[in-house]
């Protein structure tokens, strides 16, 4: 009886699976505009087709992020390090490797792209979200800087250049899409990460 039930409620899983992606990529028709929602709720989480493996869209503009450390000396004056190319890093990292790491890849450029989105040119954290987002972005930074400083640190900045990729026969830039630097403020951080 139980064994059953499990099969007649496996086969109506398989069933319904098999119906509602047909009903997702089949070509538009009464049935999928009426349950457009129903079909949509059942495909989007988990079995979303998409061709982003096979052709994924280029990134119109390559960014370029620095950071840079400061402390106080001996002497109770400010000291800075040299601005590191964080984002080399990264792509050093993922050169001539045959399985590269996508947290390698994308962690740090994915951190700016979610900050850079959550808050304005004037860099104040407005919600929840733009605070996550900001802490996330000091984080990621502040563990690559400790692992290339020679000394401990307090405070860092991060300097982002956004390079807009020209498109294909334009050789010489224009006004629009010249390099643009964002710098943001100093965080006070410790440098053992966090």
């Amino acid at each position: 009886m139980l064994r059953g039930a499990v099969v007649g409620l496996c086969a109506a899983a398989a069933l319904t699976h098999v119906l509602m992606t047909f009903l997702h990529v089949a070509p538009s028709n009464p049935i999928s505009e009426r349950y457009r929602a129903q079909i949509n709720a059942w495909i989007t989480p988990y079995f979303e087709q998409n061709w982003l493996l096979f052709a994924p869209n280029p990134e119109p503009i390559r960014t370029q992020i620095f950071g840079r450390t400061g402390w106080t000396n001996t002497a109770g004056q400010r000291e800075n390090s040299d601005w590191v190319d964080l984002t080399a890093a990264d792509n050093a990292a993922v050169t001539h490797n045959v399985y590269p790491s996508r947290t390698n890849q994308a962690m740090l450029h994915r951190a700016w792209n979610a900050y850079a989105e959550a808050h304005g040119e004037d860099e104040v954290s407005v919600d929840e979200y733009s605070l996550l987002r900001a802490e996330n972005l000091r984080n990621i930074a502040t563990r690559r800087l400790a692992e290339v400083s020679p000394h401990p640190f307090q405070v860092i900045r991060l300097r982002v250049v956004a390079t807009p990729i020209l498109p294909p026969g334009e050789t010489t830039p224009t006004d629009e899409n010249k390099p643009y630097t964002r710098l943001l403020p100093w965080w006070n951080v410790t440098s053992d990460g966090s």
